[in-house]
């Protein structure tokens, strides 16, 4: 058995690390012979494990029921991943969608703002100046017995945020298309499995999945419109990827993929929105079409605590905010933050975490802030979320 079981490791290990697109080469990488290979799998595998009784039994994992409870998952949610093909005035495209949502034969489907929405950068007085285009017009592609089909007539753009980089749209159809659950994203652990599902450069290769790790939790990027904090991961990702779906190995939306950095000694950063802010988004965009930030009232840097401690947000308190509202003074350090949809304080360790954890709560939502102050903890006043003052 045990030599069955390092055959098998050793084949996925090969599949695994193998199947990686625009690897770097493997110069200063350790290298291992066939022997020590199968040496180092063998000591890193679990001792038999004794019963009470001092019987012995095996430690054994089985591979096979592993590899189909992914194939089950992912025939389950694949139907509920869909393309979407848009057309502006200066450019036209594929990307993908993920279906979050049904009422009776009307499907609601979150994708990426750029999908729906084209940029086009002109020189004004030495100045790059960017315009935002809508698409005049949005087709749902589907597949159905390896065949492609389109749904155009009942398709609406219900509203977009570039801030995130979300958009809504929904479509009638009778198909029987599956509705992907959203998962809570403050739950992702590092190393998490997940899988990337999507139509990577148009619908040639419709429905591609890749599998990889969460390799980052909060990773905050701000990049012209675009300001919002995201999941790293490794899934390969390529154009048309966007705004195709993210998700565990329950099948369940932890993201959704919106880009990837490319660079030539650079591989596998990939970047998804999590399913908190998709959730947030998703819902105001239903709701009148626009998306209203909440406001906190604080001032930081984003990756220095000044105040001496090696976690937390070392704040300046900004006038007319929630913030002072709550009683926090300059020089409070957060530790935790709880608003009215939480049971428990979600811990605050860097700026990335705090933002994530303001931008999920909703504006006119009562939060309760947890800080250090002169070295003793303390837990605020409840404290309103004002709209943020650039909206």
């Amino acid at each position: 058995m045990k030599k069955i079981l390092l055959i098998l490791i050793l084949t996925i290990t090969m599949v695994l690390t193998g199947c990686i697109p625009n690897t770097t080469s493997n110069t200063g990488e350790n290298t291992y012979t066939d022997e020590e290979l199968r040496a180092l799998i063998e000591e890193l595998m679990p001792e038999p494990e004794e019963n009470t009784d001092n019987t012995t039994v095996n430690t054994t994992y089985d591979l096979l029921s592993f590899q189909e409870s992914i194939i089950g998952m992912l025939d389950s949610v694949k139907s509920g991943v869909l393309g979407i093909f848009a057309s502006s005035e200066v450019s036209s495209g594929t990307g993908t969608g993920v279906i979050y949502k049904k009422e009776g034969n009307l499907y609601y489907i979150v994708t990426n703002a750029h999908v729906v929405v084209h940029s086009e950068e002109t020189l004004v007085e030495q100045e790059l100046v960017t315009t935002y285009y809508e698409t005049i017009a949005q087709t749902i592609v589907f597949e159905k017995n390896s065949l492609l089909f389109e749904i155009n007539e009942t398709v609406e753009l219900i509203g977009y945020d570039l801030t995130t980089d979300i958009a809504v749209l929904t479509f009638s159809s009778t198909e029987d298309f599956a509705v992907i659950p959203i998962a809570d994203s403050y739950q992702l652990e590092l190393g998490q499995f997940v899988f990337a599902i999507g139509n990577p450069l148009g619908f040639n290769y419709y429905g591609t999945v890749t599998m990889g790790v969460i390799s980052g939790l909060a990773r905050y990027v701000d990049d012209g419109a675009f300001s919002a904090t995201l999941i790293q991961h490794d899934a390969a990702l390529s154009p048309g990827n966007s705004g195709g779906a993210l998700v565990n190995l329950n099948g369940e939306l932890i993201g959704i993929n919106n880009m990837k950095l490319v660079e030539e000694s650079v591989s596998n950063i990939g970047f998804a929105i999590p399913s908190n802010t998709v959730k947030r988004i998703t819902a105001d965009l239903e709701d009148d079409g626009i998306v209203t930030r909440p406001y906190l009232g604080i001032s930081t840097y984003a990756q220095v605590n000044t105040c001496g401690l090696d976690y937390g947000v070392c704040i300046q308190v900004q006038p007319g905010g929630a913030a002072e509202a709550a009683g926090l003074q300059n020089g409070d350090i957060i530790i935790g933050f709880k608003n009215t949809s939480m049971t428990e304080f979600k811990d605050v360790f860097n700026f990335n975490e705090l933002k994530e954890a303001i931008l999920n709560s909703s504006v006119g939502e009562i939060i309760v802030i947890k800080y250090i102050r002169d070295g003793e903890i303390y837990i605020s006043d409840e404290a309103t979320l004002g709209v943020h003052p650039e909206d």
